[in-house]
């Protein structure tokens, strides 16, 4: 979709919104949240974890691992655990 017609779509679901005080509401804290500027990125994810992320990535890119495709997963599961 082009940003023009993003931009309209965007004011036509505006304009039915603002009737409805609670989606106003909704909206005005979604706004609060994009332009807040002490946005905590924290993570539960602990450092360790981040360390060996990054490893893997490091084996992956220098081909000393390998991974899978989504489909290969996706059929993996499906077996596996009938997803």
């Amino acid at each position: 979709m082009k940003t023009l017609e993003l931009r309209k779509k965007l004011i036509e679901q505006f304009d039915l919104l603002i009737q409805d005080d609670s989606k106003l509401m909704t909206l005005d804290g979604v706004f609060d949240a994009i332009n807040s500027e002490d946005v905590d990125y924290s993570s539960n994810i602990s450092e360790a974890h981040y360390r060996v992320v990054k490893e893997r990535r490091h084996q992956y890119h220098d081909g000393q691992a390998s991974g899978s495709d989504w489909e290969s997963v996706k059929l993996r599961l499906q077996k596996k655990h009938g997803l």
